[in-house]
């Protein structure tokens, strides 16, 4: 399995990041979406639906909304964030869909009363954190295009790589020492000392960063905003896992040899980027 999964990763990991940095931003919102489908797919499977035509269905209706924002919405004209209402509000949609699953989560299992019996409220989640990352990842991209098609590429990468930074340290450190568990009814992996080497890895990514870059004024944002971007990629991987718990799953799905389902690897992704997108329009993309 271990061998498995490390072919996996490196076989998708470059692939992944030279969609990120040389498609254009038609044939990254091609890819993009894409990979969303998929996880669209996935989360189906959480919703208790009948039959594999009902399945499909979701999947089309995603593609349908996708489809529909990206003609309201080309990421080319997304950009400036404060002037595209539609934008706007589904960074914001996805901002408060991620505040109200971190409540479910810490509350489970008395919340899912709220929605563990109702296929089309957890078909409604599905939508709120899969549609808002989409954008926010579109969107991110476009950042600064006309003057460098790399500016937004570079921005993904730190954001993937405050993710996998995250996942390590709390691999590295949970893994030998992990004693206290952080949420067992959630998840019985997750410990508070892998969360916690989590967060001290990006904290030295961060430092690593400011470093070479000569400490610049805005190295204060970098470090608030990487604590709450790696606590939300926590509680995405916890969310996943209480819907994967509900509905008897071990994996999301099977698309990745060694690494489950394309939802298992985007689950911290679809929870940080809405608010590393809201980031990046505040500070007009760090710089």
């Amino acid at each position: 399995m271990f061998k498995q999964r490390v072919i996996t990763a490196l076989v998708l990991a470059p692939l992944a990041l030279a969609a990120v940095f040389y498609l254009p931003l038609g044939g990254f919102a091609v890819f993009i979406s894409v990979a969303f489908l998929l996880g669209a797919w996935e989360w189906s499977g959480f919703c208790g639906l009948p039959n594999r035509a009902s399945r499909v269905l979701y999947v089309l209706l995603t593609a349908a909304i996708l489809a529909l924002l990206y003609w309201q919405l080309p990421v080319q004209a997304s950009w400036p964030i404060e002037t595209n209402l539609l934008l706007s509000s589904l960074l914001l949609s996805g901002i408060g869909w991620w505040l109200l699953a971190i409540a479910l989560v810490l509350t489970y299992p008395r919340s899912q009363r709220l929605w563990a019996n109702s296929d089309w409220r957890k078909a409604l989640m599905g939508w709120l954190t899969l549609i808002p990352a989409w954008a926010a990842v579109l969107f991110i991209r476009s950042t600064d295009y006309a003057a460098s098609s790399f500016t937004g590429a570079w921005l993904i990468f730190a954001l993937l790589g405050l993710v996998w930074a995250a996942d390590i340290g709390g691999y590295i450190v949970g893994k030998p020492f992990g004693k206290h568990k952080l949420l067992p009814k959630v998840s019985p992996g997750k410990t508070v000392e892998g969360m916690l080497g989590g967060l001290a890895l990006v904290a030295l990514v961060v430092t690593a960063v400011a470093m070479l870059q000569d400490w610049p004024a805005q190295t204060p944002v970098w470090y608030v905003s990487a604590l709450l971007l790696t606590v939300l990629s926590v509680f995405g991987d916890l969310t996943e896992s209480m819907f994967k718990r509900v509905a008897g799953k071990k994996d999301s799905g099977a698309f990745l040899p060694g690494h489950g389902g394309i939802l298992d690897r985007i689950d911290s992704l679809t929870a940080t980027a809405p608010l590393f997108a809201i980031i990046v329009a505040l500070y007009s993309g760090f710089y």
